[in-house]
């Protein structure tokens, strides 16, 4: 096992309201009997397969709550049908809408292992108490994780690798790290 903490992304972060997670795109109806093509913004995109019931975000910030009628996976994307959703017509209110899952309703994961949502807008402290900024993002790379702090004067990018980082606290929204030469 590499010696990096786990983050896991789940989406584009939380929705606008009700602690709702943001868990894939609808991109366009599919066919003539109401399939919409599904973007999995997941790293579990196989979790399609198991939800009956989920939230649907539409572009004009309206939310209606639906249930699957069937989901299956093509190539890199996923064909879901809502129930009562039968034509293409009825599919097209859906294009460009986000599906969301509650905040309860997410994998739990192992330990040592944080979704991205969890750690974006958490304060960047020093080991020494020393506030070093806001993680602003989270860009995954080949090697590791890296958290883009915004700080006073500019940015930093922190690798998330378990010699820099010492605690993730997404309850108290705070990570504490050793600060390195070269670091900052």
């Amino acid at each position: 096992m590499p010696n990096n903490r786990n983050l896991h992304k789940v989406g584009s972060g939380k929705g606008m309201r009700d602690n709702r997670i943001n868990i894939g795109f609808i991109r366009k109806p599919h066919g003539l009997r109401g399939y919409v093509r599904v973007e999995a913004l997941s790293d579990s995109p196989d979790r399609f397969g198991n939800i009956e019931r989920i939230g649907v975000e539409l572009s004009d910030g309206s939310r209606e709550y639906l249930k699957i009628e069937s989901c299956r996976q093509e190539g890199n994307s996923w064909l879901m049908k809502f129930l009562e959703v039968d034509t293409s017509e009825k599919a097209e209110r859906f294009r460009s809408a986000y599906i969301q899952v509650s905040e309860e309703d997410i994998a739990t994961l192992p330990d040592d292992s944080y979704y991205v949502f969890e750690i974006e807008g958490c304060s960047v402290f020093s080991t020494e108490g020393e506030l070093i900024g806001i993680v602003k993002e989270v860009i995954s790379m080949p090697a590791n994780d890296v958290l883009v702090v915004r700080m006073s004067k500019g940015e930093a990018m922190i690798p998330v690798a378990k010699n820099i980082i010492v605690e993730i606290n997404p309850e108290d929204s705070k990570i504490i790290i050793n600060l390195i030469p070269g670091l900052i």
